[in-house]
């Protein structure tokens, strides 16, 4: 590709378009490394500054990563894990399957649950409002797929019900934290979740290998028992380009 000077496009977006265009095509594979600066600088006719410019889109997009004195490489991005409806199935718990890890066998990956911390707290005020208590048991923890970081969750439940099941003490069930609380009688009814796409934070960027500010999906999950007591709140950040959320669901009648 030429670069058009008379284009309304600036040319560093130009060269950017067409270095993504051969990482997409797979040209440039994961763990390729670009050419170098002086080359594409000679084969543009540009300055060093514009090719710095377009690589450093390039980099703000997630798709490459530079090493000190080596260059630039295609990012080798994890396997994009689909999260859909059945993830939370009953059957899966029996198994003695959480919903990370009933996902990732489906898809044939690799994966790993890193426990960060297991503390109780003064609950957010967002938090507090929904499982309806002061203080909650919090387990806080880091998802690898893959060999990936992609993946924060933290979980916190009431304090009062985490207590009399066990959570506080660290007890665990086959099915993770909802095969723990349908031991105890709180059957898991229905889900909430809700999803929003934010630019990740300093500390989010390094537990997950993100260059800084990368797209996040953080999403929030309310689990509710059998008589309508909310009785987790799931608070999870992960890497936007390792996760596709798909959900199926009926077609309302009205």
């Amino acid at each position: 590709m030429s670069i058009d000077h008379r284009s309304d496009r600036p040319v560093y977006l130009q060269i950017a378009d067409e270095l993504r265009m051969q990482i997409n095509s797979g040209e440039f594979g994961p763990g390729a490394k670009l050419p170098s600066e002086a080359t594409l600088t000679a084969h543009y006719g540009v300055t060093r500054l514009t090719v710095r410019r377009a690589l450093a889109v390039l980099a703000a997009e997630g798709l490459t990563e530079s090493a000190p004195g080596k260059g630039v490489f295609v990012r080798t991005v994890a396997p994009v894990m689909r999260l859909g409806n059945n993830r939370f199935s009953r059957a899966a718990r029996r198994e003695g399957k959480g919903a990370f890890a009933a996902e990732a066998e489906r898809l044939g990956l690799e994966w790993q649950q890193e426990d960060l911390e297991l503390v109780t707290v003064d609950m957010p005020p967002q938090i507090r409002d929904v499982l309806g208590e002061d203080r909650a048991v919090v387990k806080r923890r880091r998802m690898i797929l893959a060999g990936t970081p992609t993946q924060l969750a933290d979980s916190y439940l009431p304090f009062s019900v985490a207590d009399v099941i066990g959570y506080a003490a660290g007890n665990t069930a086959p099915g993770g934290v909802y095969g723990l609380l349908e031991q105890h009688g709180h059957r898991i009814a229905r889900f909430r979740e809700e999803i929003r796409v934010r630019p990740a934070t300093p500390e989010e960027a390094i537990a997950l290998d993100l260059p800084y500010a990368a797209p996040v999906a953080a999403l929030v999950r309310v689990a509710i028992d059998q008589d309508g007591r909310a009785v987790e709140y799931f608070d999870s950040v992960a890497a936007g380009d390792k996760h596709v959320y798909v959900y199926e669901f009926d077609a309302p009648d009205d």
